[in-house]
């Protein structure tokens, strides 16, 4: 469903690739119904996914250092339906709470990304999830949800990985 409306208010769900945790969703649902907004979910397909997943592999032995394309599209296309399944979830508690919905899938590296559905959309609030890091990862890596609080144009509420 979209909106006719251009200054109909906006809330955005990221969704993780993950999954997320059912806390989220209901959050971004309960707020949408409260101030009369179309809920957007955002199932973000990061350009890095397949490299990350690679990489893990690759670090306990599990494949080589040279993956196949096609284990890289066999990949992407388990992250396009795993975010179909996500997006349909969330659809189904929009419904229920007679909220409008717009699901939207991208690919693109996931800060910009995110930060670009916040503008294109006039973002009123963002919802996201923030990865665990395992402990040692954690000096290495950046806070992505973090950043986009840091940077985007409206209020961003976080939640941790399920």
């Amino acid at each position: 469903m979209k909106s006719n409306s251009k200054d109909k208010k906006k809330v955005l769900l990221v969704l993780a690739t993950s999954g997320t945790p059912e806390p989220a969703i209901e959050y971004a649902v309960k707020e949408a119904t409260e101030i009369g907004a179309t809920l957007v979910a955002l199932y973000p397909v990061d350009d890095e996914l397949a490299s990350e997943a690679f990489d893990n592999f690759t670090d306990i032995g599990f494949i080589g250092d040279k993956p196949s394309s096609e284990l890289s599209e066999s990949l992407m296309r388990e992250y396009r339906q795993r975010g179909y399944e996500e997006l349909g979830a969330v659809q189904v508690g929009a419904m229920e709470a007679g909220v409008e919905y717009e699901p939207i899938m991208e690919e693109g590296s996931f800060v910009p990304l995110v930060l670009d559905v916040i503008g294109r959309y006039e973002v009123t609030e963002a919802v996201l999830v923030s990865r665990h890091e395992r402990s040692f990862l954690k000096y290495f890596s950046k806070d992505m949800a973090g950043e986009i609080k840091k940077r985007a144009g409206c209020t961003v509420v976080i939640f941790p990985e399920k």
